[in-house]
């Protein structure tokens, strides 16, 4: 059973809902929210993955922006290629059109309209050739 606790600023007053969630076998996770309604509805999804065992732990995906973890590639791996200004071309469309989004955070339907809306002007067979 998770705890849901207020959490109250300097002078007393409510900010928001802390979600503390620990059980056995996993790491405990903690999550605030404006609402109380939304804390029990976190808590309420996360332990019943915790149950059936799909839990996935999110936060590092929740933190990190896609254009960091495009940027770390691009110095780490993309350096090293013999290749790699075409992989940079791509890291830059990457970045430009997506960079900005977490990476727990980018779903299918995302990545789809960027792409179309970039090869709109083209072609459909551009764009199967040239996809990213």
């Amino acid at each position: 059973m998770a705890t849901i606790s207020p959490r109250h600023d300097q002078e007393d007053n409510l900010i928001g809902w802390r979600a503390i969630i620990r059980k056995r076998g996993f790491p405990s996770q903690t999550k605030t929210f404006r609402t109380k309604r939304d804390a029990e509805a976190w808590a309420k999804v996360t332990e019943s993955e915790m149950v059936r065992g799909v839990f996935i732990q999110r936060t590092e995906a929740e933190r990190t922006l896609l254009s960091e973890l495009l940027d770390c590639y691009a110095t780490e791996v993309v350096s090293t290629l013999k290749g790699g200004s075409r992989d940079m071309s791509r890291i830059r469309t990457l970045k430009t059109h997506l960079g900005k989004y977490a990476v727990a955070s980018i779903t299918s339907a995302l990545v789809g309209s960027g792409y179309f809306r970039r090869c709109c002007p083209r072609c459909p067979a551009y764009c199967r050739r040239y996809s990213l």
